[in-house]
This record gives C-alpha cells, sequence and structure tokens, in this order.
C-alpha cells in the first residue's frame, strides 16, 4: 500500500511541476508551502509525510524540466534584448528546439550525476564517514568570507557596479525586515514573510515588466534535436553545473542566480578561448544542471547537515518536525529519478508540439493572470502585511532589469542575513532596528479556508485570461 501511495506522490508530482513549468511566475515554494497546509487533510487519504516529501520533491524536479520552455518560447522579446538571453538567440535563428534538448540533457545529467554523488556519500555514511557533515563542520567557521568573496566578485563582474552594490544592500535590508520582524504568520508556519517576498522580488517583478515589454514576431523554428556540441561537452558542462547546483544546495543563502552567474562570467571565458564560441551551448546546459541538481542537494542537506537550503527543505522539515529520516530521503531520491526520467521522455518526445502549444497562448493574458492569482492569494491568506510585502519585493525586483543589473544582485536578500548571522553581529543589528518589538504570531490557516481561497483566487485568475484573450480577439477585429 505505501508503494502504491509513493507512486501515486510521483505522479501526481509530476503533473503538477508540468502545470507550474508551463505558467510563467509560479513557484515551485507556492506549491510546497500549499502542500503543508493541506498535509493534516491528506494524512485523512493515506498519505504520509514521506508521501508529501516525494510529492513536493517530484514537482520541484519536473518544474525544473518544463520551466524552461516558457522562458524560451513565451513572449520572445525583440531584436533589442536577444544580445543578452542565450537562449533566445537560438530561438531567433529557428533553433529554439535544439536550445530545448540542449536543456533536457543538463537537466538530466544534473540528476543523474547528483544521483551517483548522494548514494556514495550514503554508502560511505554507512561505514562511518560523514563525508557532508565533516565538510560542512570545516566550512562553518569561514562561512561569513566565503560568502562575502563570492558576493564580491558578483558585484565587480557588473558594468555598472554601484548600482549593483546599492541592489544588493538594499536586498539585504529587505531581508533583514522581513526575516526578523514577521508581519505575517511565523516561520513556523507554511506561509510567512518569505512567500511574498520572493514572489514579489522573482515572479511578480518579472510579470510586470513582461505587461510593458515589445515582442517579436514568433519565428519559425526547424525540428531538430541534434545537439550543437559533442557529448564530452555537454558532459564537461554538466559536470560544472552539477558542482555548482552542490555547492548552491549545500551553502547558505547562495542561490541558483548566483552559480549561474558565475558559471556564465567562465563559460564565456571558455568561450574566448576556443574558434567556435561555445558559451552560449554551455551555459544552456550548465544553468540546467544547476538547476535539478541544486533541487536535489538542497533536499539532501536536510538529512546530511540537518540545514534547510531551498523552499521545498523547508516545507518538508515542517512535515517531519525538523528533522527528516533516512527512509524518507531515500524515497526522496527515488522520486527525483523517476520524475526526472519521466520529464524527460516527455519532453523529447513533445517537444516540437509543446513550444507550438505555449508559443500560441496569450503572453500577456497569461502573466496578467498570473499576476491576479499571486495577489489575491497572498491577500487572502496573509492579509494587508503581506500585500505591503509582496509590492516591496516587486519594487525590488524592477531595479536590476531597469538599471541593467543582474537580478541575481537581488539575491542579497538572503545573503546579507546570513552573512550577518555568521558574522556575529546579527543579534545587535536586529537590536538596533527595533525588529524583535515587532515580531506577531498569528494561527495555523484551516484547511477549508486555504482550499477556498486557493479555489477562488484560480477561479478568478483563469476568468482574467478568457476576457483578456476575448478584449484582444474584439480589438483585433476592429
Amino acid at each position: 500500500m505505501e508503494i502504491i501511495v509513493i507512486l501515486f506522490s510521483i505522479v501526481a508530482g509530476i503533473m503538477t511541476g508540468i502545470i507550474t513549468g508551463l505558467i510563467p511566475g509560479i513557484h515551485v515554494n507556492t506549491i510546497a508551502a500549499i502542500m503543508v497546509s493541506l498535509s493534516t487533510v491528506l494524512y485523512g487519504y493515506g498519505m504520509d509525510g514521506t508521501s508529501i516529501a516525494v510529492y513536493i520533491a517530484s514537482v520541484a524536479v519536473t518544474h525544473a524540466f518544463f520551466d524552461y520552455i516558457p522562458s524560451l518560447f513565451l513572449g520572445v522579446p525583440n531584436d533589442e534584448v536577444f544580445a543578452l538571453l542565450p537562449g533566445h538567440r537560438m530561438v531567433r535563428e529557428g533553433r529554439g528546439i535544439e536550445a530545448l534538448h540542449l536543456s533536457i540533457k543538463g537537466s538530466w545529467n544534473g540528476i543523474q550525476m547528483g544521483v551517483v554523488i548522494l548514494v556514495i556519500v550514503l554508502i560511505m555514511q554507512s561505514k562511518g564517514i560523514d563525508l557532508l557533515g565533516a565538510v560542512d563542520a570545516y566550512i562553518k567557521p569561514y562561512l561569513f568570507w566565503i560568502l562575502l568573496i563570492i558576493s564580491l566578485i558578483l558585484i565587480l563582474s557588473e558594468t555598472r557596479k554601484l548600482w549593483a552594490f546599492f541592489i544588493f544592500m538594499l536586498s539585504g535590508l529587505f531581508g533583514i525586515i522581513v526575516l526578523g520582524s514577521p508581519l505575517v504568520p511565523s516561520t513556523g508556519s507554511a506561509f510567512n514573510g518569505l512567500f511574498p517576498a520572493l514572489a514579489g522580488i522573482f515572479g511578480v517583478s518579472g510579470l510586470i515588466l513582461s505587461l510593458f515589454e515589445k515582442t517579436g514576431d514568433f519565428p519559425k523554428q526547424k525540428n531538430s534535436t541534434k545537439l550543437p556540441m559533442s557529448s564530452f561537452e555537454v558532459w564537461s558542462s554538466s559536470v560544472r553545473g552539477t558542482g555548482a547546483g552542490m555547492a548552491v544546495g549545500l551553502l547558505p543563502g547562495l542561490g541558483a542566480a548566483n552559480a549561474a552567474t558565475l558559471l556564465l562570467m567562465i563559460e564565456n571565458f571558455l568561450g574566448k578561448n576556443k574558434k567556435q564560441d561555445t558559451s552560449t551551448y554551455s551555459y544552456i546546459v550548465t544553468t540546467s544542471a544547476i538547476n535539478t541538481s541544486d533541487t536535489l542537494f538542497g533536499i539532501a542537506a536536510l538529512y546530511f547537515i540537518e540545514k534547510t537550503r531551498s523552499g521545498a527543505s523547508v516545507a518538508m522539515s515542517q512535515l517531519f518536525g525538523g528533522t527528516f529520516p533516512l527512509l524518507a530521503l531515500v524515497a526522496v531520491i527515488i522520486g527525483i529519478a523517476i520524475s526526472g526520467f519521466v520529464a524527460m521522455t516527455i519532453m523529447q518526445r513533445y517537444s516540437m508540439y509543446i513550444a507550438h502549444s505555449i508559443s500560441k497562448l496569450d503572453f500577456k493574458g497569461l502573466n496578467l493572470a498570473v499576476l491576479i492569482f499571486l495577489g489575491l492569494f497572498i491577500y487572502l491568506t496573509l492579509g494587508d502585511w503581506g500585500i505591503v510585502i509582496l509590492v516591496g519585493g516587486a519594487y525590488l525586483g524592477l531595479l536590476p532589469p531597469l538599471l541593467n543589473v543582474r537580478r541575481a544582485q537581488a539575491m542579497g536578500f538572503f545573503l546579507v542575513p546570513v552573512m550577518l548571522f555568521y558574522s556575529g553581529n546579527q543579534a545587535d543589528i536586529v537590536s538596533y532596528l527595533h525588529l524583535e518589538a515587532n515580531i506577531k504570531y498569528y494561527e495555523e490557516l484551516e484547511v477549508t479556508k486555504m482550499a477556498f481561497y486557493l479555489l477562488i483566487s484560480l477561479g478568478i485568475a483563469g476568468l482574467s485570461y478568457i476576457l483578456s484573450v476575448l478584449m484582444r480577439r474584439i480589438v483585433v477585429k476592429k
């Protein structure tokens, strides 16, 4: 019976991950938070913490495969923006399917290598060698300096260094305030200040910009699945991506955006030393490997070093009361491997059809619908302060593209508070800002209310998309 429940969780996770991956602006953290809130009801239907964790992991890894599709084929930017986006450059040349298959390769290789590494680490642990625990204990005294050096490298690599520094520090201040004064449900709840803050910085801000973006005509795509780089180059790029994903998954404060930025610098350097510029292809493979391996190691960190490194791992920590049993980790690893294989197979066989279908969607109408969903859902679940944090995060997320700075600088939201913690000065700063006095705690949302709010938000968002499409057709006819 337990195996059947686990398999059902994997299948449901794959289906959910496909949907969230194809819709821009929806993040895995949203699904994870909802699942934790609904966990008490799910327990009554035969599911336990392990099966819910497997579901969340399956959603996360499937999402990592499919979210490259809308970034490539939805709302293709005009010619002025193409030079900044490696994948879009290939779409403009009619080679979007090739770019998609590079992403598929990188994502699947990241899972394969990540699983092999974790199996080796588990075998070593069974023999009394706690490799990841030893590494964590060794680097812990130096984490402040490690994160500071990485942050400085990312800032100094920018063309507009002062603006990059400003955005990084402003993001950090926003992070200190949100994390230090939860004006919405406390950190023990599935929904807290992180949800609207991250939705604003990395979701809503991009959706708002897309509403005002000029998009070009969608170029006709060649149905070519032949990779434009050798197997060795694909694997070497995947190794770099998996290594970066492992580092991001185990180190606090860092995100995939930081790792992707560092690797872009490396890929550009390697491309300059070759006759053929492979930086574009390598970047797609490495960033895809980062996304899937980060998902895997972010969850594994909960077991090996008892630390949460992602929204999914935070949700799983809440499911198990702060711990993460070995059986749950093994089930999650198996779930990720199966989900990754199924997602890869679907993408390989139906990539042309999916790309063609997704390009036919009303891009701006879809983005508007997602904006309405996020805003309404956050207001209903978190109230006025949730909207205040969402708007603050959105304003912050708008700054990097408007000031021509990488969006990765907004990861100061996590990095600055984490660096403060490891510097030993966190208590003084929090006390100086009088944040302790602002802490408020709320009761958990009832499951029936959560489901009702979710249905209302989805219904109104869906209706807004339909109305947007109808209005656009009326305008075109006129």
